[in-house]
């Protein structure tokens, strides 16, 4: 290996990890990055579009966020790339009030996001368009990351809210609460099979003057994507030192399992042509006054094609 890089990255999901962030926390924590000799230090920040805003002011070099935020940049004329995926949906439940027993209550319910524009609005989206309710039947309200919406929730505030797979089972096990899953995981997949999910990425004059991080970056990204993927004990190893909300052991496995036979987990970087014409086609129904953009102008494929061409490429959902 090369002398050591250095890569600062700006991490949309704030100071904590949840099961569909855990990727990146895991090309830290289990040294996939540090064995390819990259360096990535991380800035915290409030979302995905903060996270991008952040590359754009030049504060970091890159963002981990959600996918739309970079599609929108990009269709706004920002010289905005994405490097690779680090998984292929969310692990999200829908919890709700007690007194919300079906999906028809849902109209006119108040609805927490971490924000206008982010991840958990992007999938409320599709999940109320594919349960055939109009979005101006909710109260959609910004509220910030998943431990300010949960607070939200335990004071009967907001009536619904999406919320890590983890914190959902730690909610719905609690009998002091006013809580319950109204939808799960296998439910969420059904309805929105086709999920936005975590990406990074970059400026186009970093992906030309910074290859060789870029490169480094992709590759131990999907190195942890695989390990997450094959190996309980290290899915365990980084769930345990990230998450900080715990649940028992049976509900731990229950989430790896659901991860891997959905193909949660990017094992090959996701960027396949199939895979995002259909998340652009989704974004753009949903946003139809955004300027359009080919999938050529917003994704740089050579770093996950170059690591494939070195570690190969693996069976999974995103084999191609």
């Amino acid at each position: 290996m090369a002398s050591r890089l250095a890569i600062k990255l700006a991490a949309g999901s704030g100071p904590t990890f949840g099961v569909d962030d855990l990727a990146c926390a895991a090309a830290t924590y289990l040294g996939t990055w540090s064995d390819l000799g990259l360096d990535v230090s991380w800035t915290p920040v409030h979302g995905g579009v903060a996270a991008m805003q952040a590359v754009l002011d030049g504060r970091v070099d890159v963002s981990y966020g959600g996918l739309g935020p970079v599609l929108r940049f990009r269709s706004e004329g920002k010289p905005v790339r994405i490097v690779v995926s680090m998984a292929r949906g969310l692990a999200q439940n829908l919890i709700v009030q007690k007194r919300i027993t079906s999906t028809d209550q849902l109209r006119g319910c108040s609805w927490a996001l971490d924000g206008f524009g982010a991840l958990s609005h992007h999938m409320a989206r599709l999940l109320v368009r594919a349960l055939g309710i109009a979005e101006a039947e909710i109260k959609w309200e910004a509220v910030g990351p998943p431990p300010e919406r949960i607070a939200r929730l335990l004071a009967d505030t907001i009536d619904v809210s999406l919320i890590r797979v983890e914190e959902a089972i730690s909610l719905d096990l609690d009998p002091s609460n006013s809580l319950h899953n109204l939808l799960g995981f296998a439910d969420l997949k059904r309805l929105v099979p086709v999920q936005p999910h975590g990406v990074l990425g970059t400026l186009e004059a970093y992906e030309k003057s910074h290859p060789e991080e870029l490169h480094r970056l992709a590759k131990g990204m999907i190195q942890a994507s695989r390990l997450l993927h094959e190996d309980y004990a290290a899915f365990r190893k980084v769930y345990d030192h990230y998450v900080t909300v715990k649940v028992p052991e049976e509900h731990v496995r229950r989430i790896w399992t659901q991860e891997r036979e959905s193909g949660g987990f990017a094992v090959n970087g996701e960027l396949t042509e199939r895979h995002w014409s259909a998340q652009m086609a989704l974004f753009y129904e949903l946003n139809p006054a955004m300027a359009r953009v080919a999938m050529a102008d917003v994704i740089a494929p050579q770093f996950v094609r170059g690591s494939l061409g070195e570690i190969g490429r693996i069976g999974g959902a995103d084999a191609g």
